[in-house]
């Protein structure tokens, strides 16, 4: 859970106390007494109060998740960068070093999102805050977590080949871990190293047919899937297919809305007679 949103479980706790002691008024006013002081009416309360302190953070907790998910989810699934910096810029002050796993997560989205909008000092603060986190994280499953969050912003920043260092180094640590985070992770690692070293060998078929699945899939998010088309387009006109850079092409101005991608790629469509 991130720092920002701990509030909702200091409201959980309160209602704990808040939800058993104004059930318990209610009852005796109705009893026509004091509940409490009978055997029954003590056993009930403390019940009631265990209940609760039991069940309310938890759906706190969960609320709280689902409140930095639906951020996540206006750059995400609303390729709107702008938006998405205007309200995490409070949550992400809230997340001090060094970071947690989910801080990393919310945090390598708006390093991505303040890069979009030309803060990449600031996006570098972050990618800095990061790679120590990492570095200090004390268990192989917590470090390997962070290296797979930050490795997009590092390639964003740094480029493909430290990148590929973060994704090797990560599936270094996830080596052998047969839990099913792990399992997910190595997947996402496996898949990122192919695009890596197909970019960073020039092999621009290879390029274009990995960003095409991308682009293609529902299951990714709209953000991920306007990136790889303007990758993929940029690929294809290396190698001269302009029937197919053109639909890439139109499929980030059609999805991208804000994203910096849609300007160049109405830019390139103009060029093309388009």
């Amino acid at each position: 859970m991130l720092r920002y949103f701990k509030k909702y479980v200091w409201a959980a706790y309160a209602l704990s106390v808040l939800i058993p002691a104004a059930s318990l008024a209610a009852f005796s006013v109705v009893m026509g007494g004091n509940v409490v002081k009978t055997l029954p009416g003590l056993f009930s309360s403390l019940m009631l109060f265990f209940a609760c302190l039991y069940v309310m953070p938890r759906l706190m907790g969960q609320l709280a998740d689902r409140k930095a998910e639906q951020l996540v989810s206006v750059y995400n699934d609303g390729c709107d960068p702008d938006a998405f910096r205007a309200q995490a810029a409070a949550p992400a002050r809230a997340i001090g070093e060094p970071y947690t796993e989910a801080g990393s997560w919310f945090l390598s989205f708006y390093a991505l999102a303040l890069a979009d909008g030309g803060q990449v000092e600031e996006a570098a603060r972050i990618g800095e805050g990061l790679s120590a986190s990492a570095a200090q994280a004390e268990g192989e499953g917590e470090r390997a977590a962070l290296l797979v969050n930050m490795e997009p912003v590092v390639q964003r920043l740094l480029g493909e080949r430290p990148a590929l260092g973060a994704v090797e180094e990560a599936e270094r640590l996830l080596e052998g871990d047969a839990s099913a985070e792990a399992v997910q992770r190595r997947k996402f690692l496996a898949w990122e190293r192919g695009v890596l070293e197909a970019r960073l060998s020039g092999d621009d078929g290879l390029l274009a047919s990995k960003l095409a699945h991308v682009r293609e899939t529902d299951g990714y998010p709209l953000r991920m899937r306007v990136l790889a088309a303007a990758d993929e387009a940029a690929a294809c006109r290396r190698q001269g297919d302009g029937a197919r850079e053109r639909e890439c092409l139109r499929f980030v101005v059609e999805h991208g809305n804000r994203l910096p991608a849609v300007p160049a790629a109405r830019a390139r469509l103009a060029e093309l007679g388009e």
